[in-house]
């Protein structure tokens, strides 16, 4: 699911507000600098999971037959291939 421009900064905004006024957090960085950080590393997570969700789509379209004849359910097949590609690359859903 791709996330709009303004919902990425909002949710940046509001991660690095919480993190500003939490009296255990020093920030050692300007709160501007610290949302564009925030906002980078959740484009870089969306971008990772649109690539895993077009490599599940491959695998799909690889055992198309083998998915038809054996009657399976695709949404699950989809989330068991999702979850095994995700474990593999290290990337937590």
């Amino acid at each position: 699911m791709r996330m709009s421009q303004e919902k990425v900064r909002d949710l940046a905004r509001q991660i690095a507000e919480l993190l500003r006024d939490d009296p255990k957090v020093e920030l050692l960085a300007s709160e501007n600098a610290l949302r564009v950080t925030i906002g980078s590393a959740i484009l870089d997570d969306l971008e990772e999971e649109e690539d895993i969700d077009r490599e599940v789509d491959e695998l799909l379209r690889q055992h198309a037959r083998e998915i038809e004849r054996g009657d399976m359910d695709l949404g699950q097949l989809r989330l068991k291939f999702k979850q095994e590609i995700a474990r593999r690359r290290g990337f937590l859903l």
